[in-house]
């Protein structure tokens, strides 16, 4: 039975052995013919595309980025590099400088054939203009800000214009133009420019024409930009041997639609800062901030709101403020405005098509690359600016009709009567053509480079944190007045853009129904966030909790001082000693726009007697007792001085520009009379106390 039941196994295995030997040689083969081909890839069959790379690289990466950073500092070798005769050099803060710049730089070429290199200052080595050969010329756009600060682009050639140079005649080989642009609402006016004014030509440098300032006090920086570009145009004429030429619209930029990009490759609303390449150290990154909560500060809130809010950085760990810093809130134009803007333009059918936006004359673009048309309109755009006057004599070359282009010209050509339409029509862009021309399609053939040159790349608006982060480091809060304002006119009410989307987002709904959110896909936020980021600020408490503190603000301006005073009465309650701290704080009425009274009630107790606080209500029940913080100040004069001088303490402002000056001649009067100083004194103690950090003014116009 053994050997029965043997046979059939052994047949088994014998079958087992011959189909195993058969697989093996097929698999021998397999491998032979896979590591041949192995080995032949690449010359045999299938050669590598040696731009294959190409394919894996993000469309937002601009290819232009090593070359820029491998570029020459020095001025006169950039210029020979670019074949230039004219360097546009800009300082600017808030962008409007840089884009006069591009304007300036666009017209002279196309007006003029200059071969123009345009330049941010600080992409220059500030000793490189003695390197500028006289038969070329620097144009220099210079913004201030604040109490005469320059722009932090400008940071590095600010401080060599204070050195000593040696020859005094260094830059004798320069000529150049230049053009400030300023408030005078501020004590300091226009300072900047007057500086590198003055010390260009202390070294031996020639200005073709005198220095311009532009005024923005009433929104005339366009139209002193305007008359100071005519001057420049006859300098290149008269002066330079220029012959000036007619031309028409020439694109900066080139816009192609796109249908192969995947959602994935598009930007469809993250803020860019200016300058990506270059980060700026006082500011963080961009990101989308949760809303913890919101209220409205004022009591009568029907016509008029306040805005309390605070925003989450838990989830951001490199997100970390300091008390007295600001926080940049990027807003999103209202959903009306862009519908308008899409619907006059005829752009329905394109609105979500993927585009790339590329320069075709050197002209930096100021959006990200590549979006699509909401992206743009919605986030990337201030489709609510202003048309300025120049943008309207534009306009009208690619009217529908002759009286379209005779209105739109009409408009254009004299100041007076542009102002007067600004005075009863709220001109935003797509206002302005449904104004001149509503018919459906009417501006169907407006090129879409010209409304993404005239429009205003998006900007972030600033706010002083009224949180301190000793009290809560993880969470910051700003406080923000929605800035309507109303036409002289007609008066129709123009609501303030980021104000009003903050309004929107405090209760997940706008008051009057203004709607801030698209109904596309891809949306960048989602819903009770928006987008922010942190910026370092100078205006900050003395080390010592001890030092005696003097705070003025009118308004929201006694934000940060909510937190100074917040993070002094914890201060207090951790058992450390906290000197005077005195407020003086200004508003329209008690009853109705006494901002964070609860919150000053409350510290006082903490505090106890080293906390005061002095009102002023410009807008009482009872008109006779009408006063302003200056006013205050005159009154108690003696405790003012006693603080200042005698208790040499830290004096901060907050506010108003034009308060801020009034403030300050009350207190020079105080000190001087108390003192019996002279001016010159007065200027010199209180540039001493500037140059301390114990004289601190955070303004705005």
């Amino acid at each position: 039975m053994a050997t029965t039941a043997y046979l059939p196994l052994q047949q088994t295995l014998g079958h087992f052995v011959q189909h195993a030997r058969l697989d093996d040689v097929a698999a021998l083969a397999t491998v032979a013919l896979l590591s041949t081909a192995y080995v032949t890839k690449g010359r045999l069959w299938r050669k590598t595309d040696p731009y294959s790379f190409k394919l894996y690289e993000r469309p937002q990466q601009q290819p232009g980025a090593i070359k820029a950073a491998e570029q020459s500092k020095n001025l006169g070798e950039r210029l020979e590099q670019s074949n230039a005769d004219i360097a546009i050099l800009w300082a600017s803060q808030s962008g409007t400088a840089e884009r006069m710049a591009g304007r300036l730089a666009k017209d002279l070429r196309k007006h003029f054939g200059a071969r123009v290199l345009l330049l941010d200052l600080s992409d220059i080595d500030p000793a490189s203009c003695a390197d500028v050969p006289e038969t070329k010329l620097a144009i220099l756009l210079a913004s201030t800000f604040g109490e005469g600060d320059p722009s932090d682009s400008m940071h590095d050639f600010w401080a060599w214009l204070h050195q000593d140079q040696g020859s005094p005649q260094v830059l004798s080989a320069l000529r150049y133009l230049a053009f400030g642009l300023g408030n005078s609402n501020y004590k300091h006016y226009n300072h900047v420019i007057d500086v590198v004014a003055s010390q260009l030509e202390a070294r031996g440098a020639h200005a073709l024409l005198p220095t311009a300032r532009a005024d923005d006090a009433n929104g005339d920086t366009e139209e002193h930009f305007l008359e100071w570009k005519e001057s420049v145009f006859e300098v290149f004429q008269g002066q330079l041997g220029y012959k000036q030429q007619e031309a028409g619209y020439e694109p900066s930029l080139r816009i192609v639609e796109d249908a192969s990009l995947e959602p994935i490759d598009l930007h469809h609303g993250i803020p860019q800062t200016r300058n990506a390449k270059k980060p700026s150290s006082t500011e963080s990154k961009i990101y989308a901030l949760p809303i913890i909560q919101s209220r409205e500060l004022f009591s009568d809130a029907t016509d008029r709101n306040c805005i309390h809010m605070e925003l989450d950085l838990t989830a951001f760990q490199d997100l970390k403020y300091k008390t007295g810093d600001h926080l940049a809130v990027w807003p999103v134009n209202p959903t009306a405005e862009v519908e308008l803007l899409i619907s006059v333009l005829d752009l329905g059918q394109r609105r979500a098509l993927p585009c790339h936006i590329k320069s075709v004359d050197e002209t930096p673009v100021k959006v990200p690359s590549p979006t699509t048309i909401d992206a743009l309109f919605e986030h990337y755009l201030e489709v609510c600016a202003p048309v300025s006057r120049e943008h309207v004599g534009l306009l009208a070359t690619f009217a529908p009709t002759d009286a379209v282009r005779a209105l739109l010209t009409n408009i254009s050509v004299d100041r007076s009567v542009y102002a007067e339409h600004l005075e009863s029509n709220h001109v935003t862009l797509a206002r302005l053509l449904q104004y001149a021309s509503g018919g459906v399609g009417a501006w169907s053939q407006l090129p879409l480079s010209l409304v993404v040159e005239i429009l205003p790349a998006m900007q972030p608006r600033y706010y002083s944190i009224s949180s301190s982060s000793v009290v809560q480091a993880r969470k910051v809060a700003i406080t923000a007045v929605v800035s309507d304002t109303t036409l002289s006119t007609a008066g129709e009410r123009i609501p303030g853009l980021a104000t009003n989307y903050l309004l929107s987002q405090m209760n997940g709904q706008h008051p009057r129904g203004m709607k801030y959110s698209l109904p596309t896909s891809h949306q960048p936020l989602s819903s009770g966030s928006l987008h922010a980021h942190l910026r370092k600020s100078t205006f900050k408490l003395p080390t010592l909790a001890s030092t005696p503190i003097v705070m003025v603000g009118a308004g929201t301006g006694v934000a940060p001082f909510r937190a100074f005073v917040q993070e002094r009465a914890r201060l207090k309650g951790m058992g450390r000693e906290v000197g005077p701290t005195k407020l003086y704080f200004g508003c329209r009425n008690a009853a109705q726009d006494f901002i964070y009274k609860d919150d000053f009630v409350e510290a006082a107790v903490k505090l106890g007697d080293a906390f005061s606080m002095t009102t002023a209500f410009s807008r009482p029940d009872n008109a006779t007792d009408k006063q302003y913080v200056q006013d205050r100040i005159l009154k108690e004069a003696t405790q003012v001085c006693d603080l200042l001088v005698d208790g040499n303490a830290y004096f901060y402002i907050c506010g108003s520009a034009a308060m801020a000056r009034d403030v300050t001649d009350a207190v020079s009067k105080v000190v001087m009379a108390r003192q019996g100083w002279t001016e010159e004194q007065m200027k010199d103690f209180a540039d001493r106390q500037k140059r301390q950090k114990r004289w601190q003014q955070d303004v705005w116009g």
